[in-house]
């Protein structure tokens, strides 16, 4: 546990370097100096959205949930979620670290098997990811087309596509394909098991639980007007996304066309799915910075933009996140000596 530890700090610290190194190359000066003079109401605007996107986050998980026969405790819900944001923002795991976190929490707040709240938590990544995958490829062909790209960055967002949309086809196959899941868990299992022999005293419940995991999938996908509002609450929400990177750059008095943050949420929502860093710290920003620039933006608006973007869709996560999660734990706690 202390590695694990150890190990978050490291990659947030490098994460933290790299941006405090394009700061530095940027000009940390001119930075701060279009920050001392940030619009406040088009800043507060920025969190409410944010909040507006956390609250139809929510509501698209209760539609899933719904469609897969279960009832939630709204107040469950919302810890779980925002634990979920927080360790899918401090573990580099393509921004799935916090959904068996999510999973787990759920299923000790409330009244829900773990494997069939990890069965609604997928699906919600699957909904999730469709918009942006399919707007990326757009973003991208945009870019090259019509914008002077280093090459170096054409082969990152290339890779950063591919490996988006390899993820998205396997968790689907994996989802409706028992057999190969089953296949890919024990195979994990006997890897694991080789430094860990413990793990291996597990593998007699995994078809137990794929059959649960499955059958509840099974059941989400069949409701055919769960997973419309699903995919259509998807879409408005990366545009939330849009329109908040748009009033961040109202909040230090630039204007700009929106096409600008469109491209750049897309692409930033993309390379921070890469598992290298937490939630993309560092590549994230750094990405964000270079796509303004090829649209003409100065560094100093850019790098302004991107650390009031990131301040609410990353750290403002970290902090909801953490709050619940010692919140969630009194709770747990409290339940435990009850019975």
């Amino acid at each position: 546990m202390e590695k694990k530890k150890l190990k978050i700090m490291g990659l947030f610290a490098i994460g933290i370097l790299i941006i405090l190194f394009i700061l530095k190359y940027i000009g940390i000066q001119e930075t701060l100096e279009v920050l001392k003079n940030i619009k406040l109401p088009f800043l507060l605007l920025g969190v409410f959205i944010e909040l507006f996107l956390f609250g139809l986050w929510g509501y698209r998980w209760k539609i899933i949930l719904e469609a897969a026969k279960e009832k939630i405790s709204i107040k469950n819900l919302y810890l779980s979620l925002f634990i979920g944001v927080l360790f899918n923002n401090i573990t580099p795991a393509a921004k799935t670290g916090g959904e068996p976190v999510r999973a787990y929490i759920l299923s000790r707040m409330d009244n829900i098997t773990s494997e069939k709240a990890f069965a609604t938590i997928t699906a919600d990544r699957v909904f999730d990811s469709f918009p942006y995958v399919f707007l990326s490829l757009f973003s991208i062909l945009y870019l090259f087309f019509f914008k002077d790209v280093p090459t170096w960055i054409e082969y990152v967002l290339v890779f950063a596509l591919f490996f988006a949309i390899f993820l998205l086809v396997m968790t689907v196959y994996i989802c409706v394909n028992l057999k190969t899941a089953e296949r890919l868990i024990l195979g994990t299992i006997n890897f694991v098991g080789r430094f860990f022999p413990k793990v291996k005293e597990y593998s007699h419940l995994v078809d137990e639980k794929l059959i649960a995991f499955n059958s509840t999938m099974l059941r989400i996908g069949k409701n055919r007007e769960a997973m419309a509002k699903s995919m259509i609450i998807s879409f408005i929400m990366l545009f939330c996304s849009f329109f908040r990177v748009y009033f961040m750059f109202l909040t230090v008095g630039y204007n700009v066309n929106i096409i600008v943050p469109i491209i750049v949420t897309i692409l930033a929502i993309l390379v921070s799915a890469v598992p290298l860093l937490p939630g993309g710290l560092g590549t994230t920003e750094g990405i964000m910075i270079l796509i303004f620039s090829i649209f003409g933006v100065s560094t100093a608006i850019s790098a302004s933009v991107t650390l009031l973007d990131r301040l609410l869709s990353y750290w403002f996560g970290i902090f909801i996140g953490a709050l619940c999660f010692f919140y969630s734990q009194k709770i747990i706690k409290r339940e435990t000596v009850r019975s």
